[in-house]
């Protein structure tokens, strides 16, 4: 009968209370001379296992000896993945899970691959040996014969399961392979051992409810009566989160947690959220049952200092990355290492879990915790602080040109003499999407007065493509960063264009009195730099703005000054802007015929310059304009082909926004059949984007749909449905006014 109190290598959890038996099933336990103690048992299974049920089901498919006769029977089993990520853990559970299936035994063996010394195949095989009731006097003196000697006593038993725990080669394993299918062998390494020929599981992070439950069940372990997780479980969350979802991570936490009891668990959150160094910070007092600190950055250490020179640069520099997902390019552009080798460098890192591939292969991934690791090792010396700026400038040269040339593919020139990047349109729009929060995170180092040039090139490139994706909060993000690099460069020219960008990006977020204040300070600044051109931009977005915010003889006096100043300095792109913003509160002062005139005109001349992303707006426009003068078929004509371009322009949004109004009009021409189809196709859409607003309104308008079919409970119900989604969206008014129909 034996007690752990915790075994840990990086990959453990805590173990404790559990019985053993069988003279054969045990564990060889080295210590750092050639002294070993004699076979006792197995571990115990770890007490706060959570999740890995594919794993677990898969482990246990393939160690069950009765596949002996199969010809696909696997010999060996390898978990691999990142350290401290619950390999050993993972094996130890199903190893006990599987005693049963083993009557010949099942064996134990800590290779200790990443100490100084570790455990040699030859040391191994004697433990083995005597374990399997071969006395010590009896073992051969040469590595070939015990080798012999121990695959004739396995043939000899029934099936046997043989652990080896933390092998970093695969020439710690193979001489200790039995010479018969009807035994298993289950490998753990922080090397994927590709030599092997086994069957591969890669360990990934806990989710987040695994981790969460991992921590409450830690805490519950250790005092039944501790409630902290179930009573923050916001905090716990946010612990996890902070913890990278990392199993020796969480146990640490949880360490923390139980020797600051009463204390909060979101007093460890601010602690960790305030480290400089979070990894350094993942520390805990005491030792575990291999006599090793609870201690998170030297498991890093030792992966990281088995790197050459060449893998432990790229490991640092692609931790440089915006985020933790990064594509080939990216590497390339950070390291400087060609495109041609760049593959084999990343797969080098792959191998040894600093990174992981995506299953396409074109995106790689660092887990956040060694991200965090890395750029502690960029700031530990003068020379690799220097590499690592170089490396984020060489990046964002990268990206400003591939983001102009990818604006120009979408929506025209904008920077001269831009390279030609891509293929078509559809490249161009996949890279942004593909890129989208790299983008906007490395336009946040313009933060840094070192990258401030071309973040904020970056950033202006790419606030059309935010805009017109509907990225608004991005948006605001981008354009507040661009804003505070303005004003401490006291360069005019870009606050200007950053607080009319922060206006709309406002606006879209129906923030009204707080874009309406940003796009005064435009204006203002507009006429003391005494820019025309300027003036009548911050005319057109403030009366757009008083126009949404419900202002609209306001509106239409600001708009129709703008449109004459673009007129009078030739901006015929602009002033068709000002023209299709100018119908809208037209339409909504009953001035139709005027509004009909302004979107046709708008119409034309975007048509003319070919922005056929703005054309498609005017249609929709005008499509509600004619319809007000009860001219169906051109408003439904001026619908289909604003629906039409949306779709061309890849505009999930627009294309739904025409399909709502189509519906609208269906219903009022009583074609209800087809207005059902046309505003259910498109709620759809809304609700895949998360837009309550526009959710709310399409069924406000499938509500009006069942009244006007005499479906009076439907109506009422896609009234209250409506109403829910205003509420979602924050509207308090309209979700009041859809009760109300309701009732």
């Amino acid at each position: 009968m034996g007690r752990a109190e915790s075994v840990g290598d990086g990959d453990h959890y805590d173990f404790r209370g559990s019985t053993f038996h069988g003279p054969v099933t045990g564990r060889a336990e080295h210590g750092h001379g050639p002294a070993f103690t004699a076979m006792s048992a197995l571990p115990a299974p770890p007490t706060a296992f959570t999740g890995r049920e594919q794993h677990v089901k898969a482990l246990l498919d393939v160690l069950d000896p009765d596949t002996e006769a199969r010809t696909d029977a696997v010999l060996i089993s390898a978990v691999g993945g990142l350290g401290g990520v619950g390999k050993t853990a993972l094996a130890l559970h199903v190893a006990h899970a599987a005693r049963a299936r083993f009557p010949g035994g099942t064996l134990f063996v800590n290779m200790r691959g990443y100490d100084n010394a570790p455990t040699a195949p030859e040391q191994a095989v004697e433990s083995l040996l005597t374990a399997l009731g071969i006395g010590r006097d009896s073992l051969p003196s040469t590595p070939e014969e015990l080798y012999a000697l121990y695959r004739s006593t396995l043939d000899e038993r029934g099936s046997v399961l043989i652990v080896l725990d933390n092998v970093s080669d695969a020439a710690q394993v193979v001489p200790l392979l039995p010479g018969s299918t009807r035994h298993r062998v289950l490998v753990t390494s922080r090397d994927s051992l590709d030599s092997l020929t086994a069957r591969s599981i890669t360990l990934d992070s806990l989710t987040q409810d695994e981790a969460v439950a991992l921590v409450e069940r830690a805490l519950r372990i250790s005092d039944p009566d501790d409630s902290r997780a179930s009573a923050e479980p916001d905090a716990v969350r946010r612990l996890v989160d902070l913890c990278g979802r990392l199993p020796l991570a969480l146990q640490i936490a949880a360490a923390q947690l139980r020797r600051r009891k009463p204390r909060a668990v979101s007093t460890l959150v601010a602690d960790l959220e305030a480290a400089i160094d979070r990894v350094r910070a993942l520390r805990a007092p005491g030792r575990d049952q291999y006599d090793r600190d609870l201690v998170l950055r030297p498991v890093f250490d030792v992966t990281y200092e088995r790197l050459d020179a060449d893998q432990a640069r790229l490991f640092r520099l692609l931790a440089q990355a915006p985020t933790s997902d990064f594509g080939q390019p990216t590497a390339v552009a950070l390291s400087g290492v060609s495109p041609a080798d760049i593959m084999e460098r990343l797969e080098d890192l792959a191998a040894v879990y600093l990174i992981s591939a995506s299953p396409a292969a074109d995106r790689w991934v660092m887990h956040d915790l060694l991200r965090v690791y890395a750029a502690t090792l960029s700031t530990s010396e003068p020379v690799l602080a220097h590499e690592a700026t170089d490396a984020r400038n060489s990046l964002l040269q990268e990206f400003f040109l591939r983001a102009a040339s990818a604006d120009q593919h979408l929506h025209g020139q904008l920077v001269a003499e831009a390279p030609d990047l891509f293929p078509d349109r559809d490249a161009a729009l996949a890279w942004l999407d593909s890129e989208h929060t790299s983008l906007v995170r490395a336009v946040q180092w313009a933060e840094m007065a070192e990258h401030s040039r071309f973040a904020t090139a970056l950033g202006v490139c790419i606030d059309r493509y935010l805009h017109v994706q509907r990225h608004f909060t991005d948006g605001t993000r981008v354009s507040e960063t661009l804003l505070t690099a303005a004003r401490r460069e006291e360069d005019r020219i870009l606050e200007l264009f950053s607080l009319s960008a922060l206006g709309n990006s406002r606006h879209q977020l129906r923030q009204y009195r707080e874009a309406a204040i940003v796009h005064t300070n435009a204006l203002r600044l507009a006429y003391a730099l005494e820019d025309r051109s300027a003036q009548a931009t911050s005319w057109s977005n403030l009366g757009f703005c008083m126009h949404e915010w419900g202002q609209h003889d306001i509106a239409a006096q600001m708009l129709g000054r703008a449109q004459e100043m673009f007129a009078q300095v030739g901006d015929e792109h602009r002033e068709a802007m000002a023209w299709n913003t100018l119908g809208m509160p037209l339409l909504k002062l009953r001035r139709f015929d005027e509004a009909v005139r302004a979107h046709n005109r708008a119409q034309q001349a975007f048509h003319r310059v070919g922005d056929r992303q703005r054309e498609a707006t005017a249609w929709l426009n005008l499509g509600a304009a004619l319809r007000e003068v009860s001219r169906f078929d051109d408003a439904a004509n001026a619908y289909l082909n604003a629906a039409d371009l949306f779709a061309e322009q890849h505009d999930r949004y627009g294309e739904a926004s025409a399909w709502n109004h189509v519906g609208s009009l269906l219903t009022a021409l009583r074609e209800f059949e087809s207005a059902s189809e046309a505003l259910h196709k498109c709620e759809a859409v809304f609700v895949s984007l998360s837009d309550w607003h526009h959710v709310g309104h399409v069924r406000w308008n499938i509500a009006k749909l069942h009244a006007a079919q005499g479906q009076d409970l439907r109506a009422k119900a896609a009234w209250m449905s409506s109403a829910d989604a205003y509420d979602l969206a924050g509207d308090e008014q309209l979700a009041t006014e859809a009760r109300q129909y309701a009732e």
